[in-house]
């Protein structure tokens, strides 16, 4: 991967760090993300957290988005960090999560994945879900406010 930008290396230190935090019982796999929004300073940051039931389960994307808008509303993400426990190759943002960040995110917007011991690869977000179902996608009386 080329050089890592530092505000990109700043979001993966404060991902590892948040990585110990999950809650992974049951697929002993512990995920986390960092997302830098355009109008802010601070990552923000988010962990899986397990549930017994397995829908009760947010994973670590949805879970440092919902954090991001419950602290400042609506937001715009600038570029998103996922990390993960596994050793193997990075794992992706699942579709669930690629559905949520689609309502915050430009099809262009960076997607780094990596493990505990570095981000290996660099995505757009249009690779993940190049044919999102967005706000656009409703009829017009449906359109959002």
């Amino acid at each position: 991967m080329k050089p890592i930008p530092a505000a990109v290396e700043k979001a993966y230190e404060k991902a590892k760090q948040a990585l110990a935090n999950a809650h992974a019982p049951y697929s002993n796999l512990q995920v986390a993300c960092a997302l830098k929004l355009r109008d802010r300073d601070q990552e923000i940051v988010g962990v899986n957290v397990e549930n017994a039931s397995y829908g009760g389960t947010i994973c670590a994307e949805r879970s440092a988005l919902v954090s991001a808008v419950s602290q400042f509303g609506a937001v715009n993400v600038e570029f998103v960090v996922v990390i993960s426990s596994f050793q193997g190759p990075s794992i992706p943002p699942c579709g669930l999560c690629l559905q949520v960040l689609q309502e915050f995110v430009s099809r262009d917007c960076p997607i780094y994945l990596g493990g505990s011991t570095g981000l290996t690869e660099k995505r757009l977000f249009k690779e993940f879900l190049p044919l999102a179902f967005s706000a656009e996608s409703l009829p017009d009386e449906a359109q959002p406010n």
